[in-house]
C-alpha cells in the first residue's frame, strides 16, 4: 500500500509540470495535484515504517 500511494505521489507530481510543458488545458489545476504529490511524497519519506518482525 506504501509502495502504491509512493508511486501516485509520483506520478501526481510530474502531472503539473508536464501538463504546463504541453499548454493542456485547466494545467493550474494539474499544478495543484502536482502540489498534493509533493505533500505525499515528503509524507511518506518522514512517516516510519511500521516492523513486521513481531
Amino acid at each position: 500500500m506504501r509502495t502504491a500511494l509512493l508511486i501516485l505521489g509520483i506520478c501526481l507530481f510530474i502531472a503539473g509540470p508536464a501538463a504546463k510543458i504541453y499548454h493542456l488545458d485547466h494545467a493550474n489545476s494539474y499544478m495543484i495535484a502536482s502540489g498534493l504529490g509533493l505533500v505525499m511524497i515528503t509524507a511518506l519519506g518522514f512517516m516510519k515504517k511500521k516492523d513486521s518482525e513481531n
